[in-house]
């Protein structure tokens, strides 16, 4: 019998979220009529229970270079919320961020526009992943480059 209520519990429950401990994300601007490029993608990575690393590329003489910032965040059933202040060559810059746990899009309000990313868990090694993005990234940066002929 208690079988029987324990199941009905967690059938008509409404759904939960697990940890978002060990799980890391790959963010880009969803799709509109301007292409993604390095400047809308976004890194994060749950590195334990109340800390998160954001991850971005800046671009430094015409290479790209990983940035990359740990930050506190805070959990509820629907959001993960978190800021994050970035440093880069004098400039200082805040971003924050806000994840739906359900459907993984995210509001990133910075320099006072708001951009909205779609995010999809990333499988294996986290600084691995964002690397080969970096390159990849880095590979279309070049190609842009040449284009831009004088």
């Amino acid at each position: 019998m208690k079988t029987i209520l324990l199941i009905l519990l967690l059938f008509f429950s409404e759904s939960s979220n697990s940890s978002p401990v060990g799980k890391g994300l790959s963010c880009n601007k969803i799709a509109d009529k301007e292409p993604n490029s390095f400047e809308n993608f976004r890194g994060i990575f749950f590195e334990s229970e109340n800390s998160v690393r954001v991850v971005s590329f800046k671009n430094k003489n015409k290479s790209l270079k990983v940035i990359s910032k740990v930050t506190p965040y805070k959990i509820s059933q629907d959001n993960i919320d978190f800021k994050i202040k970035f440093i880069w060559y004098g400039d200082i810059s805040f971003e924050y961020f806000n994840i739906n746990r359900g459907n993984l899009n995210l509001a990133h309000k910075f320099q006072n526009k708001s951009h909205d990313l779609k995010c999809d868990i990333l499988e294996g090694d986290f600084m691995s992943e964002m690397r080969n993005t970096k390159l990849r990234y880095q590979e279309s940066f070049n190609n842009d480059l040449k284009s831009n002929k004088i």
